[in-house]
C-alpha cells in the first residue's frame, strides 16, 4: 500500500456508510482526496448507483472540506456516464465502498481502467459484521433512508445505526437472509457525521414514503451544524 500514499483518488460515493468508510480508510492510507463524485442516476432502479438523496452528497463534501463532482448518469449509458465523469478529472485511483458485489467492482475495475486510473475498494471481501462494527466504533452517524428487504419493517426507517440496532441487524439478516450491510439494495443509509465532518449534517424536513413491504426517505432540507 505505501506505493499509492500521496496518489490523487476520487471516491464515488452516494453518501451511504460503505463508501463513507471507503473514504476514511483511503485518507489513512495517505491517499490525496481530491474529490467526491456522485452520479445522479436517471433510472430510479438502477443497480449500479444509489438514487436516495444522492444531491445531498454535496453537502457531505462541503463539511469535509473537498471537492464535489455531480454527473447525471444516463439511463442507457450508466457506464459511459461515469467514464465520461472521470475524463474531465484528473486521479490515478477511483476509491468505491464495494464489498463483496462482483457486478460493481468489475464495472468500475473496466471503466476506471479505460481512463487510465485504477479502482481500489478498501472494504472489498471484509466481513459484513466487521465492516458494521468499524462504522460504530468510529462514531460514524448513519441514518436508514430506504429499505427494501423482506426482514425489515417500516420502523427501520430513519432509525440510526448503533451497537444494539446493528446487532438485532445482524440477527434479522441471518433469520430472513438478507445482506446485513445493504449491498445490493437490501437498504440504502445516509452518513450525517463521521470522523473527517467538521459538521455534522442535520436533517430539517424529510418526507416518509412505505407502499407494502418498501419505503425510503426524502431528505428535503439539510443544514451543517457545528459539533458538540
Amino acid at each position: 500500500m505505501a506505493s499509492i500514499q500521496g496518489d490523487r483518488a476520487l471516491v464515488i460515493s452516494s453518501g451511504g456508510k460503505d463508501s463513507t468508510l471507503a473514504l476514511h480508510k483511503a485518507w489513512a492510507l495517505g491517499l490525496r482526496i481530491v474529490g467526491i463524485v456522485t452520479m445522479l442516476p436517471e433510472d430510479p432502479y438502477s443497480m449500479l448507483y444509489h438514487t436516495h438523496n444522492v444531491k445531498h452528497v454535496k453537502k457531505i463534501a462541503e463539511s469535509i472540506g473537498i471537492d464535489w463532482y455531480g454527473f447525471e448518469a444516463k439511463k442507457e449509458d450508466e457506464e459511459g456516464s461515469l467514464e465520461r465523469a472521470l475524463k474531465k478529472l484528473k486521479a490515478d485511483l477511483l476509491i468505491s465502498g464495494g464489498i463483496a458485489s462482483n457486478y460493481q467492482k468489475d464495472r468500475f475495475d473496466k471503466i476506471a481502467e479505460s481512463v487510465n486510473m485504477r479502482h481500489l475498494a478498501p472494504l472489498w471481501n471484509m466481513k459484513p459484521s466487521d465492516v458494521l462494527e468499524e462504522i460504530i466504533s468510529m462514531g460514524m452517524d448513519v441514518m436508514i433512508v430506504a429499505v427494501a428487504a423482506y426482514g425489515l419493517n417500516e420502523s427501520w426507517l430513519g432509525r440510526h445505526l448503533t451497537k444494539q440496532s446493528v446487532d438485532e441487524l445482524l440477527r434479522l439478516s441471518e433469520k430472513y437472509h438478507f445482506n446485513p450491510t445493504g449491498e445490493g439494495g437490501d437498504y440504502d443509509s445516509f452518513v450525517l457525521d463521521a470522523p473527517l465532518y467538521k459538521k455534522r449534517l442535520m436533517p430539517l424536513k424529510v418526507i416518509k414514503r412505505w407502499e407494502k413491504d418498501s419505503g425510503a426517505i426524502e431528505i428535503q432540507e439539510l443544514m451543517m451544524v457545528d459539533k458538540g
